[in-house]
């Protein structure tokens, strides 16, 4: 898998990581990922790294910028404006 071009073209960039443990990684946020390797990958996600072994990933996928945005602009709603 580190010889893989999609994988090292996300390298820095945004992905969403679909695991088999959904209780451990299955709704994992937005990452930038950082690293692969022969034993899995490692994501950044609020300044906090995360290891995601190969046994447990099933897809990796790029996130666009316009989907990022939405998400964080959903809780953005329900702020009241005053002080």
């Amino acid at each position: 898998m580190i010889d893989s071009a999609f994988l090292n073209n996300l390298i820095g960039g945004r992905v969403r990581v679909l695991c088999k443990d959904h209780v451990g990684c299955g709704d994992a946020p937005v990452l930038i990922l950082r690293e692969v390797s022969p034993l899995g990958i490692v994501g950044e996600a609020a300044g906090e790294q995360h290891f995601f072994p190969w046994t447990e990933v099933i897809e990796i996928s790029a996130c666009n910028g316009a989907a990022e945005m939405e998400e964080e602009l959903v809780p953005a709603i329900f702020v009241d404006s005053e002080p």
